[in-house]
């Protein structure tokens, strides 16, 4: 594997080269390839809002908490903002109204978060949510398989898993309906071929050029056919829709972790 230090200069290079660089031209409408969810398809999506505007998106996990990337909630590393400035809507897939508005009580981030490694936090909400077929909380995997050389664990190269976010449109506007998509996993070692990015505590999402997440899709629930959280969204090479894979953070990699923050 590359040096982490050569692969993660170079991820943020191309990140910042994206930022700079005007926008692909990309089709009209529609988030980088994806369609419209129905209310009480993602019953665990929630928007995660940083002074009442959306900053991203997280996963309930509970009644108490909710589960997203460090990134979105972050002061400065491991610091978090003030959790008095968070707030969640649940229960509804549009990003501006419905649902209710949840506060947050507190904030946890990942103790080895920096530079988008390792980009996980918890949200602890000050009151608990009341499930319903619009609000519940998606399941945990179980500990990760291990890994061998020509198998990623949990998982192996290509398999189904989807993505429900409110990032931007492939017209450059924020997305007000929550948007889903289809995504295939891609093995570490052909991400560390196709973007210097092949770690274990990280999963790598495969799709077509002019698809995929953009701003404001981080924090987003990844599962699988069976509707247990792999992952959370984390970060795009470049501009959204470029040729390289989209990043999240493998759940997995993080039970323990998550298990003792989480005891109600």
């Amino acid at each position: 594997m590359a040096d982490p230090r050569t692969t993660l200069f170079l991820g943020l290079g191309l990140l910042i080269l994206g930022l700079l660089l005007p926008a692909e031209a990309s089709p009209q409408g529609r988030i980088l390839g994806g369609e419209d969810a129905v209310q009480g398809e993602h019953p665990w999506s929630v928007s995660v809002r940083h002074n009442k505007a959306h900053v991203g998106s997280g996963a309930i996990i509970s009644q108490n908490f909710i589960l997203t990337a460090a990134h979105l909630v972050s002061n400065v590393g491991t610091t978090p903002v003030d959790p008095s400035t968070l707030g969640v809507r649940v229960g509804s897939i549009n990003q501006y109204a419905g649902g209710s508005i949840v506060n947050v009580k507190s904030v946890l981030i990942q103790p080895s978060y920096g530079n988008f490694l390792h980009d996980l936090a918890l949200l602890e909400l000050d009151q608990p949510l009341v499930f319903s077929d619009r609000i519940a909380a998606v399941t945990l995997p179980t500990a990760a398989v291990e890994e061998t050389e020509d198998q990623d664990g949990d998982l192996p190269n290509g398999t189904p898993v989807y993505v429900a976010g409110w990032g931007e449109l492939s017209d450059g506007s924020a997305s007000y309906k929550l948007q889903k998509a289809n995504y295939n996993t891609l093995s570490r070692a052909l991400c560390e071929w196709e973007a210097g990015y092949g770690y274990a505590s990280t999963v790598c999402l495969s799709r077509a050029e002019k698809e995929g997440i953009c701003r404001g899709d981080a924090g987003a629930p990844v599962v699988d056919d069976q509707q247990v959280l792999r992952a959370v969204t984390s970060f795009n090479f470049g501009p959204c829709g470029s040729k390289y894979p989209d990043v999240a953070t493998r759940v997995s990699y993080y039970l323990a972790w998550i298990e003792a923050n989480t005891q109600e």
